[in-house]
């Protein structure tokens, strides 16, 4: 039996350990479903132990009587022929802290065969160190002189994680200036891919406002390559001043671009750069609204209604043409596009939704009603007796939509407010629960 750990809670450490420890085991190796559930019913308190992580993998270790493998293990299965096993040896290594025998290992692997690996290591080698580490720079660092694509790829995305941002100590040192020289002569790599992860990393590392980070993603944006077009137009504009006419017009061209997800970057770009009420930002995005792609007309809609103002008619009325969309993503994002412009109680947008009810495709009849759902209150008895009849439609998504709309709209006080979006954030996954840290379910 695996010995307890003192800290671990008082139910653990009961009598009736063996029985719940078997319990476990049998569920776990039976099914590999998560734990939490399982130990809630069983009534284990999941707590965060001292210089723990959160206890399901302890419990985990708990339950199969596994013990975690030593530095020579996680060395050896560095180097196994079995990707799965060299994955989850190279995630191992990252956790022993400014170990050099581990950062030599986590360096080898920037190397592997497998991209899989290669992300593997890119993680591990951003945890074994500090920021700006000489050891894991200097290690990364030698990957970009690698004959293999992939290795030199990897290095750049790796030292884009692990070296500082502009202004950190480790910023302006002797080895800093060759990682800047190194990725700076990437730029013109003969493989699009070492193009493209140099762009990122540069763009990652610059000041704001860097004006040869700039000039080199204006260089990129003639690239053959779509992707690396795409993230010359990120960079852009995600350094250039808010609101700068000069940038639009850099990236403008690439609406017009044969490759779909370049035109998507571009509107999105276009949206990040300009002003609230910008006409002619306005104007580009009102035009790709209309482009072949679902990508970009999804894009183009988000951002129309992050640059459009409250009382602009011209553009409430395009994003509620987007609702007519035979693709129910634009129409999603016209929806929340049109609830976070208008906010709750805004006539205009209702008498948008209101006029489409009757659209003769179901789509539209249910993104009609989902906004209504989020922007009508309880005093529009006109609007809630439409949204009631809809409960019989001959779609029966609209029926669903109707039914869960008429609920809300009852429970929604009257007045104008703003419209808070109940899409989860995800801008954070590890807060969610999702960190890529953590072992997979189906692992052994």
């Amino acid at each position: 039996m695996v010995p307890l750990r003192a800290a671990w809670p008082g139910a653990l450490r009961s009598a009736a350990v063996p029985a719940t420890r078997a319990v476990l085991r049998r569920r776990w190796a039976g099914h590999r479903r998560p734990l939490v559930p399982q130990l809630r019913r069983l009534g284990i308190p999941l707590t965060r132990l001292p210089g723990e992580g959160v206890a399901v993998p302890l419990l985990r270790t708990f339950c199969t009587g596994a013990k975690a493998p030593s530095k020579e293990e996680l060395l050896k299965d560095a180097s196994h022929h079995d990707v799965p096993v060299r994955r989850k040896a190279v995630k191992g290594l990252g956790k022993l802290r400014d170990d050099a025998d581990a950062i030599a290992a986590v360096a080898h692997a920037l190397g592997d065969e497998d991209v899989a690996v290669q992300l593997a290591a890119q993680a591990a080698m951003a945890k074994i160190a500090d920021v700006g580490d000489e050891r894991t720079v200097s290690a990364t660092l030698e990957k970009l002189s690698s004959a293999c694509e992939w290795t030199r790829i990897a290095g750049l995305s790796t030292l884009a994680d692990i070296t500082g941002k502009a202004g950190h100590p480790t910023r302006g040192t002797p080895l800093d200036l060759k990682v800047n020289e190194a990725i700076r002569s990437r730029l013109q790599d003969e493989d699009w891919g070492v193009r493209r992860a140099a762009m990122d990393a540069m763009a990652k590392r610059a000041l704001f406002g860097c004006g040869e980070t700039i000039e080199a993603a204006k260089v990129l944006l003639q690239d053959q390559m779509g992707t690396v077009r795409e993230s010359a137009i990120k960079a852009i504009a995600a350094l250039v001043s808010k609101g700068s006419r000069e940038a639009i017009d850099w990236i403008a061209p690439r609406l017009d671009d044969w490759h779909e997800s370049v035109r998507r970057a571009a509107v999105l770009g276009i949206a990040r750069i300009a002003v609230r009420g910008d006409q002619y930002a306005l104007e580009l995005e009102k035009s790709s609204c209309d482009d072949r792609s679902w990508i970009v007309r999804k894009a183009a809609t988000d951002a129309l209604a992050q640059t459009a103002t409250l009382n602009d008619l011209p553009c409430l009325r395009k994003l509620a043409r987007m609702l007519e969309d035979f693709d129910p993503l634009p129409r999603m994002a016209a929806i929340y596009g049109l609830a976070e412009l208008g906010g709750v109680g805004h006539r205009k947008v209702i008498k948008l939704a209101e006029a489409r009810l009757d659209h003769r495709d179901p789509g539209t009849r249910q993104a009609c009603v989902q906004l209504l759902e989020k922007v009508a209150t309880s005093d529009m008895e006109d609007i809630s007796r439409k949204v009631e009849e809809k409960m019989d439609d001959e779609d029966e998504h609209v029926r669903d939509s109707a039914f869960y709309a008429l609920e809300a709209i009852r429970k929604s006080p009257p007045g104008r407010r703003r419209w808070i979006s109940d899409l989860p954030d995800l801008g954070d996954l590890d807060r969610l629960g999702l960190d890529s840290d953590e072992e997979e379910s189906g692992e052994t």
